[in-house]
């Protein structure tokens, strides 16, 4: 699909364990961000999207992922998923993921700071580049990874993502090329 249809919502969130987390929906050229504390609250905002893209990972809880390592040979660095506050990260974005899985929603694991960094722009010039008309952000960098986030899900349904894939996982990169 190259481009997504005007009433379809997608999602991002920046996952946290201890702190609030960034949600953000876009939708029909519009990106709003905020910051919310409960899975409740990140469900209820996400409960009509399509896609949603999660900064957190959601595979191989407790294990240092080969496609954590595929992303560092990228030179694009993630944390490893088995940290300790990683783990119980990793086990919110898997709850989640279920919950958002139950209501219909594609959900899929991104990196915010690797996607920008991949293609070497900031989040007003991706937005521009995937056709966003207006970008609100409620929030500080939470707000703001989750909105890159939601951007990852809007790639991905125009069909411009690259899938770095392992046998323990995979995540997801924008590929803007024209």
């Amino acid at each position: 699909m190259s481009e997504p249809a005007e009433a379809v919502k997608l999602g991002g969130v920046d996952l946290s364990v201890k702190r609030v987390s960034g949600v953000a929906e876009v939708n029909d050229g519009v990106l709003v961000s905020r910051l919310v504390e409960s899975d409740d609250e990140v469900i209820n905002e996400l409960n009509d999207a399509s896609v949603v893209a999660i900064d957190a990972p959601l595979s191989g809880v407790g294990k240092y992922r080969d496609v954590d390592r595929l992303m560092l040979k990228m030179g694009l660095k993630v944390m490893p998923a088995n940290w300790r506050w990683m783990i119980k990260l990793s086990e919110r974005a898997i709850r989640i993921k279920g919950r958002l899985e139950e209501l219909g929603i594609r959900v899929i694991e991104t990196h915010p700071w690797s996607v920008l960094h991949w293609l070497n722009m900031d989040l007003t010039q991706l937005s521009s580049k995937l056709g966003v008309r207006k970008l609100v952000i409620n929030g500080g960098k939470d707000a703001y990874d989750a909105a890159v986030c939601a951007l990852v899900a809007l790639a991905y349904v125009m069909g411009k993502v690259r899938r770095v894939t392992a046998n323990d996982g995979e995540l997801y990169l924008i590929s803007v090329e024209d």
